[in-house]
């Protein structure tokens, strides 16, 4: 009609967004579709064609590290999401060997394991202190009712309220864990690399961690030989909550396990290779530790017959505490915030760098 103006449809801030390796269901899809020129998606368990890698901006998902061959194969790619909060596997690809590897910033999903992952550190922590493993076990095992002798007599229940809970590696799942645990009454000690109070990084989960990092009444830095013991032998509860990295491999061993108390309990739900699982195993053998909860192992998934299996005082877990139901919501809304950032030339949530491999 004349004089009428045709408007145009705004076009997408971003070009082509390529999923690999992991879930996108119609309603993660419909929220990333209007930022996009193009998105493909790539089901789990398929490698995406050298054709998808080479026009790829953006990469969203799972994308494992032989996939990441090096920068010309991905020409334009500026930003990698993953949909995990752990990073070993792309930090660790031939990608980062390149120099030029440096234009591509990538961010983890850090922060979406904040409400099921502590939950599984308090959940495990009680039942060894009440042994309810054991107790449950004459239940579904022998089929009777149990006795103060099958606990070794009458008053065996362990309070997690007045005991030190020494947390290792303090990140979102481990200020959550905190805060759970200090509202049981338990004493916060941290360890980190730097072993200084430090602010909360990163996507927070409103009302969950410590932000400020004000419930530890100590910290103590990895780093340092004498601060790490001290740190050990004081937890009568210690927590695992580390990254995979050179700095993190076996750093519980038969040297550190030394100092930690015979009556203490180990949690860890962070990588497997921060235990030295052969010195874990020699420690629960000799009575110098009182039981540990693993969802995590070195060398996932466990051969059947391992030594850690079959143990009254161990709780093995196949790597799921962090099954969340909202995961994959979680995990578009820090993608999506990140989007928002990367469009506005701000700062990216939950930032990967290669070289510390986190």
């Amino acid at each position: 009609m004349p004089g009428s103006a045709t408007s145009t449809p705004a076009r997408p801030p971003f070009g082509h967004l390529l999923v690999a390796n992991w879930t996108l269901d119609p309603a993660h899809r419909a929220r990333l579709a209007p930022l996009f020129a193009q998105v493909t998606h790539v089901p789990q368990g398929r490698m995406p064609t050298p054709a998808q890698f080479a026009d790829a901006d953006i990469i969203y998902g799972l994308p494992r590290g032989e996939w990441l061959t090096g920068v010309a194969a991905v020409p334009r790619l500026r930003f990698i999401q993953l949909g995990s909060a752990g990073s070993e596997l792309v930090v660790r690809s031939p990608l980062w060997q390149d120099p030029a590897s440096e234009r591509i910033q990538v961010a983890s999903a850090a922060g979406v394991h904040t409400g099921p992952i502590p939950q599984y550190f308090i959940a495990t922590t009680l039942m060894l202190f009440h042994r309810l493993q054991e107790q449950i076990l004459i239940g579904q095992v022998e089929k009777r009712w149990g006795n103060n002798g099958d606990m070794g007599g009458e008053l065996f229940v362990r309070e997690l309220r007045g005991k030190t809970v020494g947390v290792l590696g303090y990140g979102h799942i481990g200020r959550e864990a905190a805060r759970l645990a200090a509202a049981f009454g338990a004493r916060i000690l941290a360890a980190t690399s730097r072993g200084e109070r430090a602010p909360q990084e990163g996507y927070i989960i409103p009302g969950t961690g410590d932000p400020d990092g004000a419930l530890p009444v100590a910290w103590h830095s990895t780093r340092d030989a004498r601060s790490l013991h001290a740190f050990l032998a004081e937890s009568d509860v210690l927590l695992l909550a580390l990254p995979s990295t050179p700095a993190t491999k076996h750093m519980l061993n038969a040297d550190t396990l030394a100092h930690v108390r015979s009556h203490a309990v180990v949690v860890n739900v962070g990588r497997g290779d921060a235990i030295d699982t052969d010195a874990l195993v020699a420690a629960l053998d000799e009575g110098r530790l009182a039981g540990a909860a693993l969802d995590v192992a070195e060398g996932e998934p466990l051969p059947e017959g391992h030594p850690i299996f079959g143990r009254k005082n161990v709780i093995v877990t196949p790597h799921m505490s962090g099954r969340t139901e909202r995961y994959h919501d979680l995990a578009i809304d820090i993608f999506t915030e990140n989007l928002e950032r990367l469009r506005k030339d701000e700062p990216l949530l939950n930032v990967v760098d290669p070289r510390r491999g986190y």
